[in-house]
């Protein structure tokens, strides 16, 4: 199989054809992979061989993340990813031609939480969330719902459990933060899947180049996310309080818990990687991991811990939440609301505005009749005096009620707030 590097330069002139090298050269690159770096006109290239199957599962899935990237979508991103140039037949596998995007590196313990690159991180992060869904959609990626990524994280404990090496302390925090509803109720983003300082590329402190696409599609933004743990806590909530001003997000404690449990359901991962290759070495340094949770919750606790307890907003979710809420621009000014509620008040809501009936003073208690100007109502109540019915203001024909209630039961007007008006008082009636 092709194992040096002028057979992988032979390879890459198969792939893609009409390829010019001049030079080739080894290229230090993970044991799961043979491969060279092909000097070209123009750009330099890489050229990979496969040397598991599970390596060339991996390729197929960068591939497509890659080919899912179309001009469109990168144009979005504030760094450059790999494009896809070629591939041919190596042996019982492939060789694939790619850009090489090469630059400085750095390890995620370097990072301090005043770090200047925490900035172009969290816009880096930001960016990729931020890629329309259609991406993941039209170009045959995952995708995947909260709820089945909450599946799949109890699944990975059940897993780690069946190997009775996983301590009980550990599975019950693990277990909690899986049941807490709350935690799980987000919208899920557009995700690179296996974010880690290995696949970021630096050049005078700003990101050039971001690789590794095998992961990428539709899931939790905490994701991405989790691997800065590794420099500590400080320096995730200080990328987490820049990528929510880059972009609206969720509640900022949500994210930084699961952000904790990815973190450390990656020793489970390692704890199963080692007990299906019967490595004893990896079993041994899993469990050590795990052995090292028992005594402390660690990152995972103290973010839980915080997003149950429903805690005060800090400054950069109060921004974020702000952010997110809708202006709504009112053209009535100040005065003419004030005046709206005034009408309101008086003729459509509160009747302590409303003023009684004016009662003639020399009116006696159960006379129905009306003055001049009801005559209709007059000629009415003529009628029913003709009758011998009892007077409603009566208990019965000839017993009158208590005198100091009116019609209504109310108290008398003499002992009401509001005084009648006086005739007097109105103005003069046009007829007169």
């Amino acid at each position: 199989m092709a194992s040096i590097p002028f057979t992988l330069a032979a390879l890459s002139t198969s792939a893609v054809p009409g390829l010019v090298v001049f030079g080739v050269r080894e290229h230090e690159s993970d044991d799961a992979f043979v491969s060279a770096v092909i000097a070209a006109e123009g750009d330099d290239l890489l050229v990979r061989v496969p040397r598991t199957q599970q390596a060339e599962v991996q390729q197929s899935a960068e591939l497509l993340g890659l080919a899912a990237l179309t001009e469109g979508p990168r144009s979005r991103l504030p760094f450059a990813a790999p494009t896809a140039l070629g591939m041919t037949r190596a042996g019982d596998t492939r060789a694939v031609v790619t850009t090489f995007l090469d630059g400085a590196r750095f390890e995620a313990s370097d990072l301090t939480d005043d770090a200047i690159l925490l900035q172009p991180l969290a816009e880096a992060i930001a960016a990729i969330h931020d890629l329309p869904l259609t991406v993941a959609q039209h170009g045959g990626l995952p995708v995947r719902s909260a709820q089945d990524l909450r599946v799949l994280a109890t699944r990975l404990v059940d897993r780690a459990d069946a190997t009775r090496l996983l301590p009980e302390t550990v599975r019950r925090r693990w277990t909690h933060v899986l049941e807490t509803a709350d935690l799980w109720d987000f919208s899920p983003t557009m995700v690179h899947g296996s974010l880690d300082a290995e696949q970021i590329r630096l050049e005078e402190g700003a990101i050039t180049a971001v690789l590794g696409w095998s992961e990428f599609g539709i899931g939790d933004p905490a994701a991405d996310l989790a691997w800065l743990l590794a420099a500590g806590t400080e320096v995730l909530d200080g990328v987490i309080a820049r990528y929510a001003r880059a972009r609206n997000s969720e509640s900022l404690s949500h994210l930084r818990a699961r952000a904790a449990l990815y973190h450390e359901l990656e020793v489970a991962r390692w704890l199963l990687h080692g007990t299906e290759t019967h490595d004893q070495s990896v079993i041994d340094d899993a469990v050590a991991m795990l052995d090292r949770m028992v005594g402390t919750g660690g990152a995972l606790g103290a973010a839980f811990t915080e997003a149950v307890a429903a805690a005060p907003l800090s400054s950069d979710e109060v921004v974020a939440l702000l952010e997110q809420t809708p202006r709504i621009d009112d053209a009535q000014s100040d005065t003419a609301a004030f005046e709206a509620l005034d009408e309101d008040r008086m003729f459509g809501v509160d009747t302590d505005f409303i003023e009684p009936l004016p009662e003639s003073a020399d009116r006696p208690v159960g006379d129905d009749s009306a003055d001049d100007s009801s005559g209709r109502e007059s000629e009415a109540r003529g009628d029913a005096e003709a009758t011998d019915i009892i007077d409603p203001l009566t208990d019965d024909a000839g017993a009158a009620p208590d005198l100091a209630r009116d019609r209504g039961g109310r108290p008398d007007r003499e002992e009401q707030l509001t005084e009648p008006i006086s005739e007097e008082d109105l103005p003069p009636h046009p007829s007169r």
